[in-house]
């Protein structure tokens, strides 16, 4: 997802960029366009990274945990997922029932945020090929202008 800043910053520049693009000619037009496509490349992979991480911290704990305070060892292995077949055997089926309630509704959950993940990805990928297409457009369009100089120009 976009940030605020980012949205705003594109919203607030995007003519005072068209302008000034309008003013250059394509080679440089197209210099600056690769200098930010670089920028923006190599600030993606720290900016996924802290998003990671802070997706992490936002993730709450289990609400069985909640439901099981007279066992706290039980509290912390539903959190790191690793309860033991010991551990399990003290449970009464109970408490046993609302653990597997409580995955069912888990695996659900992550199921449909990897379907909207899956979403984003495709819509990305997509935009991507568009951009690539472009990109290869303007490239060629560069170098037929290239050629056309260069033709234009008397030798000597």
């Amino acid at each position: 997802p976009q940030s605020k800043q980012s949205s705003s910053y594109s919203d607030r520049d995007t003519t005072e960029e068209e302008e000034s693009l309008e003013d250059m000619d394509f080679l440089s037009r197209q210099r600056k366009l690769q200098a930010e496509a670089k920028m923006a490349l190599a600030m993606a992979k720290p900016m996924a990274k802290m998003q990671v991480e802070v997706e992490k911290q936002n993730r709450k704990k289990s609400p069985v945990a909640d439901l099981l305070p007279h066992m706290p060892h039980i509290s912390e292995c539903l959190m790191k997922r690793s309860l033991k077949p010991t551990d399990l055997r003290d449970m009464t089926i109970g408490q046993l029932q609302v653990i597997v309630n409580d995955l069912h509704s888990q695996i659900e959950s992550l199921n449909e945020e990897l379907v909207q993940l899956l979403l984003i990805r495709d819509e990305l990928h997509t935009e991507q090929d568009a951009m690539l297409v472009d990109i290869e457009d303007l490239t060629r369009h560069a170098e037929s202008q290239q050629k056309h100089l260069a033709e234009k120009m008397p030798t000597k």
